[in-house]
């Protein structure tokens, strides 16, 4: 993709490209990759984008046969219940953050990927201490996988059987003569209607009453213990119940979920979410309002308003106002690169992206706080954490981690003869970010390089400097904005 003329909207004080095919690209995708940019250019973006929504859809074979070296991933409840050596209880959740790098990396069904990233931040487990190893390993294959694109309702429901969250906000522990609020109040502040709903502290205590029985076996196994359930008169917001019997409160507990699940409070919670992860960190109201609407008009469906979001004028006017996390420019960089699968069963090239993301404070499923990693700007951004993006940048460009599939450097400069080192940065840009830089940072590429605008093509200087200037357009704005 080319250079498009800057529009005049504030979205365009940004240097990305205002192509609306890659902007959503940048933004449904963990980063735009050349064979995704031209099957956007080849089908357009609305029969790209429908099929990402309906992910069976896409093949997804070189990725699904690499996983199949994560044997735990398919660990049966019993099985991983039945773990005991606490190396091989770790492994599984070792497994499942290495699998979700693979997919996040190299599958060809992004969205999906995006949107399992948004809920496990959302229903956000701390899933790096001890107890929880094998119940996350479960929650992201049952529940958050299971329910990324089908409905909020059916997710919400799925999470209070996850014995992931109920042991993380302490709920395996809350019976009736002893509630643990935690639950309770996370489910009410974060997970559905948000602070603004206006629920008191009455409601989030029968908030708990109506979970208590919710709870976990030895083995971490969900199932509901009727004798731990609170009994008697219930009422949350808007949504009441006798609940009458020990033997109906999980009932009660649905009937409860799916009332959240379905409340106007948390459409806009949601939508206002869903915006800020995919439009700006200070969405309009006029976008949150209207994906409400969409939200409760179809049941908390998923793919009805996800539609709604990229069809609507305030994504298309937000190019360049979301900046990558961390992780998130890793895996951008190696997209970008073209970097591949490594060949044959060895995995640690993916054990060592997994040490970066750590090393980066973005592992995932490894947030304490519940409310998951944060995706505004300003928390991720200081000196150091840009330059340890950068020293990642320069890793990667030198061939590490070993066992990656790299393409020679020079693969970024493919295509027909180049006359000048102009025209050579503006392939190199362009095969990187999928646009040409605009003409003041074209020049400091340059610049950095020695080289002038019409100075002819010289392959020994250019195989010279080729390293150091991929570095630099990685460490530009250009891959760091989405």
């Amino acid at each position: 993709m080319t250079a498009s003329p800057l529009a005049t909207s504030p979205a365009m004080l940004s240097p990305l490209d205002p192509d609306p095919a890659l902007h959503l690209l940048r933004r449904a995708t963990f980063g735009p990759t050349a064979q995704m940019a031209a099957d956007v250019i080849r089908r357009g973006s609305s029969a790209w984008l429908e099929d990402q929504l309906q992910p069976t859809r896409i093949a997804d074979g070189a990725v699904n046969a690499f996983l199949t070296r994560y044997s735990t991933l398919t660990f049966s409840a019993a099985k991983l219940a039945s773990l005991t050596v606490a190396s091989e209880r770790q492994l599984t959740f070792t497994e499942t953050v290495e699998a979700t790098l693979v997919r996040q990396i190299w599958s060809n069904r992004q969205l999906v990927e995006v949107m399992v990233d948004f809920w496990s931040n959302h229903l956000n487990v701390f899933g790096a201490l001890a107890p929880a190893w094998t119940a996350k390993s479960l929650e992201d294959r049952v529940v958050i996988r299971k329910h990324a694109l089908a409905s909020f309702e059916s997710l919400l429901l799925a999470d209070a059987r996850s014995a992931a969250m109920l042991m993380y906000l302490g709920n395996d522990k809350s019976r009736l003569d002893r509630p643990n609020e935690n639950y309770g109040r996370e489910l009410l502040e974060l997970h559905t209607v948000g602070i603004d709903a206006g629920f008191t502290e009455a409601d989030v205590l029968n908030s708990a009453y109506v979970l208590t029985g919710r709870t976990c076996d030895e083995k971490r196994q969900y199932y509901y213990r009727p004798d731990w359930h609170y009994v008697g008169p219930v009422k949350v917001l808007g949504w009441s119940s006798a609940n009458s019997t020990a033997s109906g409160g999980l009932a009660v507990g649905d009937s409860y979920l799916r009332y959240l699940a379905r409340h106007p409070s948390t459409a806009l919670a949601l939508s206002r979410k869903l915006a800020i992860r995919f439009v700006s960190d200070d969405p309009p109201d006029s976008l949150v309002n209207a994906l409400a609407d969409v939200y409760l008009a179809n049941g908390t469906a998923i793919v009805p308003w996800l539609r709604a979001l990229f069809g609507s004028a305030e994504f298309v006017d937000s190019i360049g106002r979301k900046a990558r996390r961390p992780l998130e420019d890793v895996v951008a960089s190696i997209r970008a690169m073209g970097i591949g699968l490594p060949v044959g069963s060895n995995k640690t090239a993916i054990s060592e992206i997994r040490a970066i993301s750590v090393w980066l404070d973005n592992q995932p499923f490894s947030y304490r706080a519940p409310t998951g990693y944060p995706d505004i700007a300003s928390r991720w951004h200081s000196v150091t954490g840009t330059v340890s993006r950068w020293n990642v940048h320069r890793t990667l460009v030198a061939g590490a981690p070993a066992g990656l599939t790299y393409p020679a450097l020079d693969q970024l400069l493919a295509g027909p003869p180049m006359a000048t080192h102009g025209q050579m940065v503006d392939r190199l840009t362009n095969a990187l970010t999928r646009q040409i830089f605009r003409s003041d940072h074209r020049q400091a590429l340059l610049t950095a390089a020695g080289m002038t605008d019409g100075e002819p093509f010289n392959k020994r200087k250019v195989d010279q400097m080729l390293p150091n200037l991929t570095v630099l357009a990685l460490d530009s704005p250009y891959l760091l904005l989405r």
